[in-house]
């Protein structure tokens, strides 16, 4: 497959495809991380909806963006300019004067999730950096990335029912009646804003370091405000 690498496993290996064996296997390596990232940055969201409001959710999210100057300057040892430090600080007291709405003071449970949500959303931003120079061909690591989310997506659901197959039945239906009922929200959201967002972002971060791309998404709530005002 051009998009998924290695599926289906040639049964006769020419020399040409022996010589691109690296290659699938560093596609499906890379792939393997960023889409453990990414899954863990969706689940840990999803927990913490579940005790905070989606409005301090997001905005905490958006944390993730502050945090990867943070751990390039502590996992890495890169030297951050001063405009970076002072742009994520900025960023940062944005983020914190809008989640902390006035009704409710300090973190709860929920938030606690959120924030770390954010911590491992700003390792995929920061590791996609890397990730991008080993597998050159976007679509490959975008397919292998998103198949493992697929993957433990599926199998967070089953283990929620402790992998009983009395309880197989009910929550496919459901998972069946959603599809039919949201189609057109499915495929936005599945191919749109998932599957061709990260793919722009894989080949955006081929050429621009990490910590400078999570300042431009640090425009996100800007972008937010603009389409909803504009499609309002």
């Amino acid at each position: 497959s051009p998009y998924l690498p290695g599926l289906p496993f040639p049964q006769r290996v020419s020399k040409t495809e022996a010589t691109n064996n690296d290659d699938l296997l560093k596609a499906w390596r890379w792939g393997a991380e960023m889409g453990l990232w990414m899954f863990l940055g969706f689940s840990l969201q999803a927990v913490g909806l579940l005790s905070t409001t989606a409005q301090r959710s997001g905005f905490l999210l958006y944390l993730n963006v502050k945090l990867v100057p943070f751990f390039a300057y502590v996992l890495l040892g890169r030297n951050i300019t001063t405009l970076t430090w002072i742009s994520s600080l900025a960023a940062f007291s944005g983020t914190a004067l809008l989640a902390l709405d006035g009704k409710s003071i300090g973190l709860n449970a929920g938030d606690f999730w959120s924030v770390l949500a954010a911590a491992a959303s700003a390792m995929f931003i920061l590791r996609l950096e890397k990730a991008t120079i080993q597998v050159p061909k976007s679509a490959e690591l975008n397919a292998t990335s998103l198949f493992v989310v697929a993957v433990l997506s599926g199998l967070w659901i089953l283990a929620q029912d402790n992998f009983s197959p009395a309880s197989l039945s009910p929550t496919f239906s459901e998972l069946k009646q959603i599809a039919w009922l949201h189609p057109f929200e499915l495929l936005y959201l599945g191919a749109i804003s998932t599957a061709l967002s990260n793919f722009i972002q894989a080949k955006a971060q081929k050429h621009v370091p990490a910590e400078r791309a999570s300042i431009i998404y640090s425009l996100d709530p800007v972008y937010g405000a603009l389409f909803f005002f504009s499609l309002a």
